[in-house]
């Protein structure tokens, strides 16, 4: 492949920053253009009053040594060391997660310890009798956990996010975030030495002090020093695939268009979205792949608080389904400069729905209201004269849905861009229709960019270890 000269980036998300921040060092002219008025994608950090809040907590962190040393030198004298503590609430009680033996067994009691071990040895045993193909979440969690811990700790928060059964979900969702994670990995651990030492990446890991967004900005100032230019509020609205290059055709927020062409161009926009306004036309079952692949939408409820904490959680998942939102986080417990005084704190609650269903028609008002009524009368986190003020943050397009058939459209779709592969490349979660974490998009970006410098590395492995995300194993 011929080294380009000029690449255009549809997206100003981790992943298209992270090509283009690749590219500019190696001393290509980069032009990104990003819809919103800011970069970040969904790693976009809001301010208001002193208070910080990303849309959604976002952590980095990596099993690559390579990858770590790249963000550590991006973000030097910027990053704060985290203490790591993730729990479900369910009816009243916390659990840790990822789920330990020990911890369930102090909360729930033996007697459902007991039960929910009995019950996955039970559907082990149908399992091997009567075999079947492993196709939905449902399937996927029984494998791994058995029926009551599935029950307890996954149905319920899964059916939240993604606002159907778990029966009507890809098995693959379950398959990328607990790689490795089952009922028998969970009991060796708590009663034994194996001979591999399972070490946590995360029980401590470092932050951007000022929130996750500054990641994102450091990569334009990079871009923006070595000559290219990163257009905000510019909507992409055509790509025209023409002989030795391609044509981008963008709108500002005036509503002029402008047209420029480009050797490359590097897509990090929502893949269906991508395949519809590409020119030559894609066939008619190509567009109707592009068409039915589905995201999913999330609205954070921003709480400013007149107390010190509300709990010591990074994360907190909320299952209980009376409850409107299904995750909580306090950015104070990430970075003390998330707030304005040592006294005050806040909360990020994230609510998940589809773009046009009741959850998103409601007002930001409501909204504000609804989480404020959860926080005090249902789970009694903090007392309405310690409310200060709530705003919402709303986000399309955040998660991509792996529905039963989606990994047949996206196949059909990526088969259908191969033939364009010389002018375009895809990268990052909505780009690659693939839930990847931050630094799983920012792989994708910078492998991509490396391979347009003249490397050979296979994007799409990127996320696909065989085992649990945040854990890697060691020989003792």
């Amino acid at each position: 492949m011929t080294l380009p000269r000029k690449v255009a980036v549809l997206g100003g998300g981790p992943a298209g920053l992270a090509a283009g921040h690749e590219l500019s060092r190696g001393g290509v002219h980069v032009t990104v253009f990003e819809r919103a008025p800011w970069v970040g994608g969904l790693s976009f950090t809001w301010e208001h009053e002193g208070f910080r809040f990303d849309l959604g907590g976002h952590r980095w962190f990596t099993k690559k040594d390579w990858l770590q040393n790249w963000f550590l030198e991006l973000m030097e004298g910027e990053l704060v060391t985290v203490d790591r503590i993730s729990r479900i609430y369910f009816a009243g009680r916390y659990f840790d997660y990822p789920v330990k033996f020990g911890n369930v067994l102090r909360e729930a009691g033996l007697f459902t310890c007991a039960w929910a071990f009995f019950s996955y040895v039970m559907s082990a045993i149908r399992k091997r009798l009567r075999p079947e193909a492993i196709e939905n979440i449902e399937q996927a969690y029984v494998d791994q956990f058995g029926p009551k811990l599935y029950e307890m700790f996954f149905r319920r928060y899964t059916e939240k996010v993604w606002g159907r059964p778990c029966t009507e979900l890809s098995a693959d969702w379950v398959a990328q975030r607990t790689k490795g994670m089952s009922v028998v990995e969970t009991v060796r651990n708590a009663i034994s030495t194996p001979k591999q030492k399972v070490e946590s990446l995360v029980d401590q890991f470092v932050y951007p002090r000022f929130g996750y967004q500054r990641i994102s900005e450091r990569m334009k100032d990079v871009i923006e020093g070595a000559g290219g230019e990163v257009h905000l509020e510019s909507t992409v609205v055509g790509v025209d695939a023409v002989e030795d290059g391609v044509i981008v055709r963008t709108r500002d927020r005036e509503g002029n268009v402008h047209e420029g062409r480009f050797d490359h161009v590097i897509s990090t926009i929502p893949l269906g979205r991508l395949v519809q306004i590409m020119s030559p036309k894609a066939p008619d079952c190509v567009l109707a792949a592009a068409k039915g692949l589905e995201f999913r939408s999330v609205i954070t409820a921003n709480i400013m608080l007149d107390r010190e904490q509300v709990t010591p959680d990074t994360w907190l998942y909320v299952h209980d389904e009376g409850i409107g939102f299904a995750r909580i986080h306090e950015p104070k417990n990430w970075s003390p400069d998330m707030v304005p005084k040592a006294s005050q704190t806040s909360l990020v609650t994230e609510w998940f729905c589809s773009e046009g269903d009741d959850v998103w028609q409601l007002s930001d008002e409501e909204i504000v209201r609804r989480t404020v009524d959860h926080l005090v009368d249902d789970l009694g986190f903090i007392d309405r004269s310690e409310v200060i003020d709530g705003l919402v943050l709303r986000a399309r397009h955040a998660y991509p849905v792996y529905s039963l058939d989606y990994g047949d459209r996206v196949g059909l779709i990526k088969g259908h861009l191969q033939q364009h592969a010389d002018v375009l490349s895809i990268a990052g979660r909505g780009g690659t229709f693939r839930y990847n974490n931050a630094d799983h998009s920012i792989e994708t970006g910078i492998l991509v960019g490396k391979n347009l410098l003249g490397g050979s590395y296979d994007v799409d492995s990127v996320n696909t270890e065989q085992e649990y995300h945040e854990e890697k194993r060691v020989e003792r």
